[in-house]
């Protein structure tokens, strides 16, 4: 009964009033959390920690000739702004790009889950950020982009990382399960994808990697909550590409077509977030004369477009 009365309350109602109509429905609040005062000092335990690298660890980059690859500028460090720096992927990402010598900013609705990793990361001897966003509030994202841009400067790399995903046969999905995922998956990848892209056109380069997955390229039964937002993204990608390369903004689509391993491996084909970062690293490296647009990665005993 109760589930039947909220199913109903999220059904989008409309009112009208004279020439205006309001429109509006009962939804769960977002909850967007910073710091408190009193844990400014303190660091959570439930969240996830970063895996340290060796001291004698080097990044190696596959491709173009050091002489060819793009370098941080004289006189600092380089930015690369994650968002969605979950376990897995996003963790392993913003560890390999710190690794790298560039500075980090990590954003994601509740910043106290992401406090530790931002610490491990200072480990690594550079500055790292933590800021607190919803992706997919056009608003909270302006706020993202006006605080990095003033107190830290424009970033070099931009990675969204965001997915949902609630399987489902399409005759059975709700509207309001159907459009939350799809607010992750596209609405959140044009807010953040465009608020790097006005940024880097003015300082003249930048890269935007839009993280995507196997639902990108097919439409497997089933995942229409993840295939749509993540179809609408590929299409962002492209679109996006074209306009900001002139500018001198690499624009390009990560298409993950595997299982990320998070903790101990299974015994099924995973992809180790590390190697993963190392591509991404590799596409912001990339020289201006050789840019890619889209690039496919899996484990080698993963079948071709048969996961998710």
């Amino acid at each position: 009964m109760l589930h039947e009365i909220w199913r109903r309350l999220k059904v989008v109602r409309k009112v009208r009033l004279g020439p205006a109509s309001v429109v509006f429905r009962v939804e769960k609040a977002v909850v967007v959390r910073q710091r408190s005062w009193f844990m400014s000092g303190m660091v959570p335990t439930a969240t996830a920690t970063l895996p340290l690298p060796a001291n004698d660890q080097k990044i190696v980059l596959p491709g173009a000739s050091d002489s060819n690859q793009r370098t941080a500028p004289a006189g600092g460090r380089e930015l690369a702004l994650v968002v969605g720096a979950g376990p897995g992927f996003g963790v392993g990402l913003a560890g390999l790009l710190a690794e790298a010598g560039m500075n980090v900013a990590l954003a994601s609705r509740d910043i106290t889950r992401i406090d530790r990793v931002a610490n491990d990361l200072r480990k690594l001897g550079v500055q790292a950020t933590t800021h607190a966003c919803d992706a997919t509030d056009e608003r909270s994202v302006d706020r993202l982009f006006r605080s990095i841009s003033d107190e830290l400067g424009v970033p070099d790399l931009v990675v969204y990382a965001l997915q949902e995903f609630g399987p489902g046969c399409t005759i059975d999905i709700e509207v309001p399960a159907f459009e939350s995922a799809w607010r992750h998956n596209c609405l959140g990848a044009f807010l953040i994808a465009r608020g790097a892209a006005r940024l880097m056109k003015q300082a003249g380069k930048g890269t935007i990697a839009l993280i995507g997955s196997t639902s990108a390229m097919i439409g497997r039964e089933a995942h229409l909550n993840l295939a749509v937002g993540k179809f609408g993204q590929r299409a962002l990608a492209q679109v996006l590409a074209r306009e900001m390369g002139p500018s001198g903004v690499h624009v390009v689509h990560v298409v993950i077509d595997a299982d990320i391993r998070e903790g101990e491996p299974e015994d099924f084909p995973q992809a180790e977030p590390r190697d993963l970062a190392q591509a991404v690293l590799f596409l912001h490296r990339q020289p201006r004369s050789a840019w890619t647009s889209e690039l496919d990665l899996r484990p080698s005993a993963e079948r071709f477009w048969e996961h998710c």
